[in-house]
Formats: structure tokens, C-alpha cells, sequence
């Protein structure tokens, strides 16, 4: 798998109780509160508002978002993680407008979230239900949401993937595949 620094949500962050990634991806290379070096529509205020569906890939490689667990999570109770691919508009002035949901894992117990896990799942094509109106997203980040907690230790870092690895892909053929 190719990881690349610009589509890396978080590196090791520590989560204790729900928090927003420490990175945000800006499908322009601008990002949040610089103006893109390029052209777009316009608005009534002559705003250039861009984005992107990155869900909808290039046709043949679907994005993914694949996350790793770097320190086992603790809590004191029953604490759970819930891991969200949120993204949001230009807000016409080159910074996130409201973010959305637009995928997210189920509650995860905090007995899974041990050092080593990963997980992905494919980011899915913007529908017209899902809030943005006629704005695509130029802002993707990462939510964790924290429940039943807090937690009391744990680290984690998310990318944005196009080639998964094949290790995380080969456990879901048969025993007798040879990949």
C-alpha cells in the first residue's frame, strides 16, 4: 500500500474522547483558508467554490479509508469507538463549511482496539441525501466518536488509500487460493 502525507488524516493521535482528525484533506492542495490555484464555478458573490468526489475514484481504483491502531485503547468501562469519514463544502471563504458523515464503521469495543488492529472501508460516491446540496466536498477529515467513555490511553492514525494492501484484501479468499 502507498501512503501519502497529504491524505494522512492522523499519525498516532492520541483520542480520549471524540475529537476531529489533527489533518484535514483538501482535494485542491490549497488548504484551509488559502484560495486554490484554479478555477471553478463562480458565486453570486464571486466566490470560486471547488470540490471533489473522491469516492467516486478514477474509475478503476475506489479510495479507501484505512486505519491503524499504533497504542492499544484503554478506558475504564465499556468504551467504544466510532470511526467517521466526514466531509464538507468551501464555506465561500476557503475554509470547511459544515461537515457531514458520509461513512462510518459501527461502535467498536474498546477491547478491539488493540496495538496492531486495522481496519478500511471503501468511501462511497456523494449522494444527492446526504447534504451538500449542488457543493461537492473540498474537505475530508476523520471524526472519532467516543462512547460510553472516556478513553484513558490509545493512539491512531488514518489515511486515505487508493491500493490497499493485498495482506488486509488475501484473508477473504478461500483457504486453498494462492494469491
Amino acid at each position: 500500500m502507498f501512503l501519502d502525507s497529504l491524505v494522512q488524516l492522523s499519525t498516532a493521535q492520541a483520542v480520549t474522547a471524540t475529537a476531529a482528525s489533527t489533518n484535514i484533506y483538501d482535494v485542491t492542495g490549497a488548504g484551509s483558508g488559502n484560495a486554490p490555484n484554479m478555477t471553478g464555478g463562480m458565486t453570486a458573490s464571486g466566490a470560486t467554490l471547488i470540490g471533489f468526489d473522491i469516492g467516486a475514484g478514477d474509475g478503476i481504483a475506489i479510495p479507501e479509508l484505512f486505519w491503524n491502531v499504533n497504542t492499544t485503547f484503554t478506558a475504564g468501562g465499556a468504551a467504544t469507538m466510532t470511526i467517521q469519514l466526514q466531509a464538507a463544502p468551501d464555506n465561500g471563504s476557503n475554509a470547511p463549511g459544515t461537515y457531514v458523515t458520509i461513512v462510518q464503521t459501527g461502535a467498536i469495543p474498546v477491547a478491539n482496539l488493540t496495538a496492531g488492529t486495522s481496519g478500511q472501508f471503501q468511501i462511497p460516491e456523494i449522494s444527492p441525501d446526504m447534504g451538500f446540496g449542488e457543493a461537492m466536498p473540498r474537505f475530508y477529515r476523520v471524526n472519532y466518536l467516543i462512547a460510553t467513555g472516556p478513553m484513558t490511553a490509545g493512539t491512531i492514525t488514518t489515511n486515505i488509500v487508493l491500493n490497499p494492501s493485498q495482506a488486509t484484501k488475501i484473508q477473504n479468499y478461500p483457504s486453498n487460493y494462492v494469491a
